[in-house]
């Protein structure tokens, strides 16, 4: 759970600044005149921050704090969790704010509660902040039903129970919070706590979407676009995608922004399109580093920029966006826009692989039977992605598999059996096939095991024989192929049972000798 203020509307909504710069209590104000000597009063604190001198506004709270002062040991303990004037310290956060509960100031009840929310789920204390949530829940505060309630939504710190969570969310979004309001909607949604209900669904996620929520104005650009809850209406979902733009959502800027770029969807309009994208881009949102990149590569919307094309991608491609990778992969080996640089072409190659790339794959094994890359690194993989390259047309990727099969690689020999039955990369060939597939059905490979006795069954390729087909795919059924047993299963309908017992026997010899 990241570290974020609750939304809460119209209704109590605090910015920092004003969090901070609060009235003083009076023993607070005392402070100020018995402060030590030097010291900087906490007027002048106050003026730092709203100055923006956060640094000497976090340095001025630690002498406060430390003197016991309840205010200041919240407000210390806000700034550190926020990461205003120094770096994020939620240990040190934790610190100062359980001395302010310490001292029963009410407020540092919510912050402390999502400073054992925040940082890792590892790191996370979910009991200890239902504790606090459930205190200030006994002291009213709506924004502590709304995070309590999401801890019995989920069951982390306190039991499961929807009910209990349906009860905290909707008191908490009566008040106003938006957070809770979104939240409730989604439970009227799904039948979460309370009878399905998609009147009051649609009546929460449009309060929370008018006041301002981005999730709920994205869900309902979502709902209008796909007709999900709401009537289909293209004008409607444009508004609400625009609304969430405006509201700052990245993922709602890079969708707008896009459809801008390219006058997909919407009328073209690249200058703010770019903009738009920018913006969700600097705010780390992948999906608009990449698009940004593919602008500054395409010279779509702005002035064709390599250099900023493999920034762009590089951003995305370091999250695990797997077309960013690729392409990024590709300015690499080709040395467009940056240094060439094969290796680090490769690692990026290899991410895009990770995402499912069938590219990124027949180029790693373009890169192998190149000699760029050593297969003895991950032998499978390589194998792999040679096998995709020859069934890409490449036909030096075909010859390295034959001299591997030949160099008694068998899992060598079931991708050339796929490559002939399939006629990829090469002319389909199914007696070539079963020639292939059987040294690798003969090493123990499920599938070629299958894929031979379905050959043998049909007399595809080779002399049809039930006997053998029924042993290999009896064999592959026991390595594990569900389809393999029910194969067997259709075979055994066409054989005597003098041949089963015959084919089993066979599929016994096989396994007793390996």
């Amino acid at each position: 759970m990241r570290f974020r203020p609750v939304s809460t509307g119209r209704l109590g909504r605090l910015t920092a600044a004003a969090m901070l710069c609060a009235a003083l209590t009076p023993a607070l104000a005392l402070a100020q005149t018995d402060a030590d000597a030097g010291a900087i009063s906490f007027e002048e604190v106050e003026d730092a921050y709203r100055s923006g001198d956060h640094e000497t506004a976090r340095r001025g709270l630690l002498t406060y704090a430390e003197d016991g002062r309840a205010l200041a040991q919240y407000r210390l303990g806000y700034m550190m969790a926020s990461g205003e004037g120094g770096p994020v310290d939620l240990v040190g956060a934790k610190t100062w704010l359980e001395r302010a509960v310490a001292q029963d100031h009410k407020p540092a009840l919510v912050l402390l509660a999502r400073t054992y929310l925040s940082g890792n789920p590892e790191e996370a204390d979910f009991a200890r902040a239902a504790e606090l949530l459930q205190a200030a829940v006994e002291d009213k505060s709506a924004e502590a039903g709304f995070y309590l309630g999401q801890l019995y939504r989920q069951g982390r710190g306190v039991e499961a129970i929807p009910e209990r969570a349906f009860e905290l969310l909707s008191q908490s979004a009566r008040a106003g919070v938006l957070d809770a309001q979104f939240a409730l909607a989604q439970m009227y949604a799904r039948g979460e706590g309370i009878e399905a209900d998609s009147a009051q669904a649609a009546r929460w996620l449009l309060s929370a979407a008018d006041e301002g929520h981005p999730g709920a104005q994205m869900s309902l650009y979502f709902n209008y676009e796909r007709g999900q809850g709401f009537p289909q209406d293209p004008e409607q979902a444009a508004l609400w995608l625009g609304r969430a733009a405006d509201s700052g959502l990245p993922l709602a800027q890079r969708i707008l922004g896009t459809a801008l770029l390219t006058g997909s969807g919407a009328e073209a309009d690249p200058v703010r399109g770019i903009a738009l994208l920018v913006q969700a881009a600097e705010a780390g949102e992948p999906g608009a580093q990449s698009n940004l990149g593919f602008a500054y590569a395409s010279g779509t919307g702005v002035a064709q920029d390599d250099a900023q094309a493999v920034k762009w991608y590089r951003k995305a491609a370091d999250q695990r966006l797997t077309r960013a990778a690729l392409a990024l992969a590709t300015f690499l080996e080709e040395g467009r826009g940056t240094e060439k640089n094969i290796d680090e072409a490769i690692e990026y190659y290899r991410i895009a692989y990770s995402g499912r790339s069938l590219q990124a794959s027949q180029n790693l094994g373009r890169l192998v039977v190149e000699g760029q890359l050593d297969d003895a690194e991950a032998p499978e993989n390589s194998l792999i992605w040679v096998g995709d390259a020859a069934a890409a047309g490449m036909a030096e990727a075909v010859d390295w598999l034959v001299a591997k099969a030949e160099g008694g690689e068998p899992f060598a020999y079931q991708m050339l059996g796929e490559l002939y039955r399939e006629g990829k990369g090469v002319d389909a060939d199914t007696a070539a096939a079963a020639r292939y597939y059987k040294p690798a059905a003969e090493a123990g490979f499920p599938h070629a095991q299958l894929q031979l006795g379905l050959l043998l069954a049909a007399g595809d390729g080779v002399e049809q024989n039930l006997i053998e087909a029924h042993k290999w795919v009896n064999l592959a059924a026991a390595n594990g192929l569900d389809e393999a047993a029910e194969r067997r299963d259709v075979l055994a309908n066409l054989m005597t049972p003098e041949q089963i017992a015959e084919a089993q026997a066979r599929a016994r010899v096989y396994m007793r000798k390996n």
